[in-house]
């Protein structure tokens, strides 16, 4: 699978558009209308829907262009921006055809605590798995791992053999491992 690449916008995109440039906005549709017809249909199975909700989200930045703030990542405001815009029409649409969009909401809210509460579980583990740990295995953990020094940097700053660092840092390593999938089977 091909990863679409970032498209390449003008650093003062979004500033133009606050002050109103049409041909701004126009870069923006460019760039991202594509990504968000195809998100749009996989919150809808309506395609007249994604297709009028995309517009809806341009119009909708066009109007608003002027509350706006610097925009890190276009394609996760834009992707906001579409979905409020299915969301209100859902809600003036009480046909019930289009509820593909609450079910993808809840869902991936629900997929979302599901996630955290694993997250917590895991990070709980990694932490007990570690306090079992020697100082040594800590400290090569450390250096490793958050100060990113290589095993030749560690080896120097702790006057140890390049060799035992990397044996310990290899038995550290399974050891975490053995412990984590013994805490997985509980």
């Amino acid at each position: 699978m091909v990863k679409a690449k970032t498209p390449i916008l003008d650093p003062n995109c979004w500033g133009r558009l606050r002050n109103g440039d049409p041909e701004a906005l126009g870069e923006l549709y460019d760039a991202f209308v594509d990504r968000l017809f195809v998100v749009a249909l996989g919150l809808t199975n309506d395609r007249e829907l994604a297709r009028d909700g995309v517009q809806e989200a341009f119009i909708e930045l066009w109007n608003y262009r002027g509350t706006i703030g610097d925009v890190q990542y276009p394609l996760a405001y834009l992707t906001r921006v579409l979905r409020n815009v299915l969301l209100k029409k859902l809600k003036t649409d009480q046909t019930g055809n289009h509820i593909l969009i609450e079910e993808a909401l809840v869902g991936s809210c629900e997929d979302r605590l599901i996630a955290q509460e694993t997250d917590s579980e895991i990070a709980k583990r990694l932490n007990h798995a570690i306090d079992r740990l020697t100082t040594r295995q800590k400290l090569i953990l450390r250096l490793h791992y958050y100060e990113g020094l290589s095993y030749a940097q560690i080896a120097d700053r702790l006057s140890m053999n390049y060799q035992s660092v990397s044996n310990l840092a290899f038995r550290t390593i399974r050891q975490l491992r053995s412990v984590m999938a013994c805490l997985f089977l509980l």
